[in-house]
């Protein structure tokens, strides 16, 4: 059933209790209105005919008196209802009485005034005749009202439902109309950002299947060539060390890299919660220290100039940034060479020399990028998406085709 057909039939379920209480209020108002008419009338006559008795000492020839009774004198005027049966329909007639005393010729009389009144089972069917015209007036109303409006009101509803109905995993995530309405707005904002969700995690999991695949696959091979060649080996000959030595290269190359598409796919996945305010120059120095050992064997020297810089992230994702980014910067170097560490509160600077790369820096974030002596791994495009995840802002260049210089802007 559709939102505005089930609004319908919500309406009139409503509409039901209000229609026997509006009977009820509809029906008393028009008795009391009657009463208030005829009570009205009979006091002018009973006036009109006071002050004609009062100046002729008489009664007008035409005139509406019911009754009259001799010797009866109430102390003031009352009303009262009384039925009187209808010879034509055969049935009492409700009629409202008013009785008044008079004094002719020094004698009491009560004049009795009568006025015919509707029935109750008239004014119950005037009453249902009311309600049933006004209400039926209403349905119409707001039927075409509600039609009229709705077309107007659920017209970015029903676009953004199109969208959505149309929208395929491969296809861009759609731009859904802007509205005045707050609730569509909710609507369409949610579904865009769950629409946007979904294609990255689509695409993050195409994007680690391919490298899986591809990765994984050259690995993989490498082992299986070797072991083929090491049960096809004679058993009387020298054993071959270095294809032994290249099947544990190749499995120490797949762990790792399984273990850092893994750390990819968690990043993406938000898995990492635990945000804390920590301080990064810290944590720099402590990265520094555990690679200075590693940099001093190829003679790279290491300056560092740092501030205290406090961001809101998780500790084990800073931990991993900052030990890819100074890993990286001690992997890639040359001999001789040189890094240099600056940090204050709204960067962190980090240049190295290196070899001499002609390419696009910005391929060098992403993954598995192959350089002049192979691949160059997948530090950086961590890095990119832990910048990303923090909606830190990095950046890429190389100066004089040999000097290395990462930027991350904090803010």
């Amino acid at each position: 059933m559709k939102l505005i057909k089930r609004t319908y039939l919500q309406t009139a379920i409503w509409l039901l209790p209000v229609l026997v209480a509006g009977s009820i209020f509809c029906f008393y108002t028009i008795r009391y209105i009657i009463y208030e008419e005829a009570d009205e009338f009979l006091t002018y006559e009973m006036e009109r005919l006071i002050l004609y008795h009062k100046t002729y000492n008489t009664l007008p020839d035409f005139n509406k008196i019911a009754g009259l009774i001799e010797g009866v004198k109430p102390d003031k005027p009352f009303f009262r209802d009384t039925l009187i049966l209808e010879p034509a329909d055969n049935e009492m007639v409700p009629h409202r009485e008013l009785h008044f005393p008079i004094v002719h010729k020094g004698e009491d009389f009560t004049i009795v005034l009568r006025h015919l009144l509707p029935g109750t089972d008239d004014i119950i069917q005037g009453t249902l005749m009311i309600i049933s015209g006004l209400m039926l007036l209403i349905i119409l109303v707001f039927t075409l009202m509600v039609n009229h409006i709705s077309g107007k009101i659920w017209k970015p509803f029903y676009k953004t439902l199109k969208a959505m109905t149309r929208y395929k995993i491969n296809d861009p995530v759609p731009e859904f109309p802007d509205t005045q309405i707050d609730e569509f707005t909710t609507l369409n904002r949610t579904a865009g950002g769950l629409l946007r969700k979904i294609d990255n995690d689509y695409r993050r999991t195409k994007e680690f299947n391919e490298n899986a695949s591809h990765e994984l696959q050259t690995h993989l091979a490498i082992i299986r060539a070797n072991t083929e060649k090491l049960i096809n080996h004679p058993s009387g000959e020298p054993f071959p060390h270095d294809k032994l030595q290249a099947i544990f290269n190749s499995t120490v190359r797949l762990s790792r890299t399984q273990k850092s598409l893994l750390l990819l796919s968690k990043i993406g996945n938000q898995e990492f919660t635990d945000h804390v305010d920590l301080n990064l120059k810290s944590r720099i120095e402590q990265s520094v220290s555990l690679f200075r050992e590693a940099a001093g064997l190829r003679n790279i020297r290491i300056g560092t100039s740092m501030e205290d810089c406090n961001v809101f992230m998780d500790a084990g994702l800073a931990d991993i940034l900052i030990n890819n980014l100074v890993k990286n910067s001690v992997k890639h170097n040359v001999e001789n060479g040189s890094i240099n560490i600056s940090l204050d509160k709204t960067r962190l600077l980090i240049e190295n020399t290196g070899e001499p790369f002609n390419g696009n820096p910005e391929r060098l974030m992403e993954r598995f990028v192959k350089g002049d002596n192979g691949n160059l791994g997948i530090g950086l495009a961590i890095a990119q998406q832990i910048c990303d995840l923090y909606h830190f802002k990095i950046s890429y260049n190389i100066l004089e085709k040999h000097i290395h210089v990462l930027q991350i802007l904090f803010r």
